[in-house]
């Protein structure tokens, strides 16, 4: 199965980056909208306590106004100050509404009593301006003294109400906002320390599978080493296998076949002198040539066999084994128990040269290594899969030592792995070995003819 850690691997990446990409986005939101409570804050702030401090500023402009106009011994000025303590009037009412745009709910009833204070003190002074100069120089003091300063006073004292309680709210409100601060700060803790969890836990993941990936490619690297090797040993073994083979064969050759066409030489230059003198030994010498033409012809076809068997060809693939059989017990000694049973004629012929070569190199093992007093070879041929087994009941070998796989082996490997088939070897020290291959049989695959 491939591995998906690049999957959960992408996703903690895309996670980090989230949170990262969230953490920067909310504290930038946050960081404005905090600036932006704190400037309208002080903006309110400023802007009553300014107001107000105009209102008042009003008021004692106001006040002078009137006295001005009271000390004054004529009335002839009267429509000039009666217009400026109209525009006074005006202003101070426009800045009440500004002022009550910006206290809290609790302080609406105070603004509604300096509004009526402060259009009482206004509505106070409208007489003055009808008065006579006697009535002026007889009753200003008496009015500035028992109407106009009171009603300041009065208004100014809510002013200052009014103020106090826009220094309280002013404390109030920046008070909830370092709360909601703090808990901004609090809750940007917990992602940078969730960010900062997940990004480690990434990062180990990360560093794991990196760890992985370079033990995994050490262990290819290793083996490709190991297969290195092993290619040039098994190329080394291959050559050496050559060379014995051709030698083998040019042994063969010469010892067999070469000495016995020699004494056929030999013989039929025998013949010539014996033709006409005796008949009888002419007669014997021509069999003994016969006989030595035959022999070499065994040894030749012996030779043949051994390198291709043309009843393979001919005869089919149960034959050939039955007839390989037969000439291993009379060269080893070792009986040879071959059955063969199910459907082989349908088998092509690569498959029939396998299955030919392998039992060839499996009795030709059991013959160097097994020390075996018998052989039992057994194939089946069924309609999808060729079951081959060769086992003996020789002296075995340690499981252990079957990593050290001799060319023979491994030239079997070969031939069944380019079939898509399997080998199996099984040995025990002292309980014999048992060789197992089967490999499926081509769909396409026609009856041998």
């Amino acid at each position: 199965m491939k591995s998906r850690s690049w999957i959960i691997l992408s996703i903690g990446f895309g996670i980090s980056v989230g949170l990262i990409a969230i953490l920067g986005y909310v504290t930038l939101t946050r960081s404005r909208a905090i600036q932006q409570e704190i400037t309208r804050i002080q903006d309110d702030y400023f802007t009553a306590e300014s107001l107000l401090q105009e209102i008042a500023s009003d008021l004692h402009l106001a006040g002078l106004l009137v006295r001005d106009y009271l000390l004054e011994p004529s009335h002839i000025t009267a429509p000039m100050h009666r217009q400026q303590l109209l525009e006074l009037r005006k202003e101070a009412r426009n800045r009440l509404d500004r002022v009550a745009l910006r206290v809290s709910p609790a302080d609406l009833d105070t603004m509604q009593d300096m509004r009526r204070e402060v259009e009482s003190y206004w509505d106070s002074m409208n007489p003055i301006f009808d008065w006579t100069p006697a009535q002026k120089s007889a009753l200003s003091f008496l009015f500035l003294r028992q109407q106009v300063l009171p009603k300041r006073n009065a208004v100014l004292e809510l002013s200052r109400r009014i103020a106090a309680s826009n220094n309280k709210t002013f404390a109030t409100e920046r008070q909830q906002l370092r709360t909601a601060q703090r808990d901004f700060e609090s809750f940007m803790l917990r992602i940078v320390l969730l960010a900062v969890c997940l990004g480690a836990v990434v990062a180990a993941v990360t560093i794991h599978q990196v760890r992985q990936l370079e033990a995994r490619s050490g262990q290819q690297t290793r083996r490709a080493e190991q297969a290195e090797e092993e290619l040039r040993r098994l190329s080394h073994n291959l050559v050496r296998a050559h060379e014995e083979e051709r030698k083998s064969l040019s042994r063969e050759l010469h010892d067999a076949v070469g000495q016995l066409l020699t004494g056929l030489r030999m013989e039929l230059a025998g013949l010539e002198p014996l033709r006409n003198t005796d008949p009888d030994q002419f007669s014997r010498r021509v069999q003994e040539a016969r006989n030595i033409a035959e022999e070499s012809l065994r040894a030749v076809r012996d030779l043949s066999m051994g390198l291709r068997p043309s009843m393979l060809d001919d005869l089919g693939l149960g034959p050939a084994l039955e007839w390989q059989g037969r000439e291993f017990s009379r060269r080893s000694g070792i009986p040879v128990n071959v059955q063969i049973d199910g459907l082989l004629d349908t088998l092509p012929e690569p498959h029939r040269t396998c299955v030919f070569r392998v039992v060839q190199e499996a009795l030709t093992n059991c013959a160097k290594h097994a020390s075996a007093s018998s052989i039992r070879v057994s194939l089946h041929g069924g309609p999808d899969l060729v079951r081959l087994t060769v086992q003996d009941d020789g002296v075995g070998f340690d499981s252990g030592e079957a990593a050290r796989k001799g060319l023979g082996l491994v030239g079997i490997e070969e031939r069944v792995r380019g079939l898509k088939g399997l080998v199996d070897l099984t040995s025990n020290p002292g309980r014999g070995t048992m060789l197992h291959v089967e490999f499926p049989v081509p769909k396409t695959a026609t009856p041998h003819g």
